[in-house]
């Protein structure tokens, strides 16, 4: 399922619009705790990231540049 949301292998072929916003969803689900799933996070608590970690899927999100059409 996740990988037909965001998959990384086809991740230069997206658009940078496209790529912008994968990335602010990724981060927004991050932020939220719903990833990784919870199933993940109960059998792998290692998986579940930082809020460091999370902070750096942040900037990383928001360096991509705006659309000022």
């Amino acid at each position: 399922m996740s990988k037909s949301k965001l998959n990384f292998t086809e991740w230069t072929s997206y658009s940078p619009e496209k790529q912008k916003e994968k990335a602010a969803k990724m981060y927004s689900e991050l932020n939220k705790g719903a990833m990784p799933p919870k199933a993940a996070r109960e059998k792998s608590p290692g998986l579940i990231p930082t809020k460091e970690q999370i902070d750096i899927i942040k900037k990383w999100s928001e360096s991509f540049p705006s659309d000022n059409k």
